[in-house]
């Protein structure tokens, strides 16, 4: 009777202590979840990914989204990944940031696009032809195909529009000159390199590139801009600034691999995410965020991406693992203002930081 009741005492005591053990390992994520049922609260539609490590502590498909696994292009997002692939480079000492494009590609077709460095073209000071100024470039119906080199040799190389380093101009051109050059190095297209060396070694599943014979899918997520339908878009001609896609899993998995330095190594990582005087930097934004504590600011490696009825927000804390993945199916949301604490991600974020 006495061994009994030792035996019975003894595992009461273990399922107390695992309890217990349990209890404290697990987050409290009502903030989050407080800050999420906001965002629906607000009109908000699409997704979001809240995780920390390997640990998720949110994610919610709201309004028409769809499932959390459906597939989605990345859009600029895509310039994240080439700026790794460009480090990569850098790493192996095929590159160095600071030297002009035309040491790497003596013929470029314009002689002051030659002048620009790898640098100014990661950080868009490059100067060179933007290609929005053709108004349809981008459009289904134009059937301009997916050929890099071309884009970079044809529409990328018209008269420059300012010398390097003179201003700022967010351009794809910079990273269709970066991804043909890429080609060029390892004789490999874009894809087959970001393939090999981002999709497989991050676990990237379903991430793929938009082509010619694939300029959109009917089964990827769509959305509305300025109040309607987007228009049809070919976003194989992103190329190298914007023509990948894949699921929110796959983006989280490109993060952690990011913060676990799978991709490129911590000085790489760190050369690429060192911010100028604006916050930018080689393929990202850096900057302090304040909003989960004034007196201890958290720097947070943003990277956007928009392409017509489709946004995307990714936020990054590499020092310590956070993760914040936000995906608007209404292309007229503006999710730029997180670096002010401002915009639908910023409540997330510090409720992100702050959850035990």
């Amino acid at each position: 009777m006495l061994k009994v009741f030792r035996s019975r005492r003894l595992l009461c005591g273990i399922l107390l202590s695992l309890t217990a053990h349990l209890s404290a390992g697990a987050a409290d994520t009502s903030a989050l979840e407080k800050a999420s049922d906001a965002l629906a609260q607000s009109g908000f539609q699409g997704a979001v990914v809240a995780a920390r490590g390997d640990q998720i502590f949110l994610q919610k498909s709201i309004g028409n989204f769809g499932p959390l696994n459906k597939t989605f292009r990345f859009a600029s997002v895509t310039k994240m990944m080439t700026a790794i692939l460009i480090m990569q480079e850098v790493e192996s000492g095929k590159l160095k940031l600071d030297e002009p494009l035309g040491k790497y590609w003596p013929d470029y077709p314009n002689a002051d696009a030659r002048k620009a460095t790898i640098r100014q073209l990661l950080m868009h000071y490059s100067g060179l032809y933007n290609e929005n100024a053709i108004p349809d470039f981008h459009m289904k119906a134009a059937n301009r195909g997916d050929n890099m080199q071309e884009f970079a040799t044809g529409v990328c190389a018209q008269p420059v529009q300012a010398a390097p380093g003179a201003r700022f101009d967010y351009n794809n051109c910079d990273y269709m000159v970066l991804g043909a050059l890429l080609e060029k190095l390892n004789r490999q297209s874009f894809q087959q390199l970001l393939q090999k060396r981002v999709f497989q070694p991050a676990g990237m599943k379903q991430a793929g590139l938009y082509t010619a014979a694939m300029p959109d899918n009917p089964s990827h997520v769509h959305g509305i801009l300025n109040g309607q339908p987007e228009p049809e878009v070919n976003f194989a001609s992103y190329g190298a600034a914007g023509s990948s896609f894949g699921t929110l899993s796959d983006l989280l998995a490109m993060n952690r691999a990011l913060i676990q330095g799978k991709l490129i190594s911590a000085t790489a990582r760190s050369e690429m995410t060192k911010p100028n005087a604006t916050g930018g930097a080689l393929g990202v934004w850096v900057y302090p965020f304040s909003g989960a504590d004034a007196a201890k600011p958290v720097v947070i490696t943003e990277r956007q991406g928009w392409i017509a009825g489709l946004r995307i927000l990714n936020l990054v804390d590499i020092n310590s693992g956070n993760i914040l993945i936000l995906v608007s199916t209404n292309g007229d949301l503006d999710m730029t203002q997180t670096w002010a604490n401002q915009g639908p991600a910023a409540p997330l974020l510090a409720a992100l930081l702050k959850t035990r």
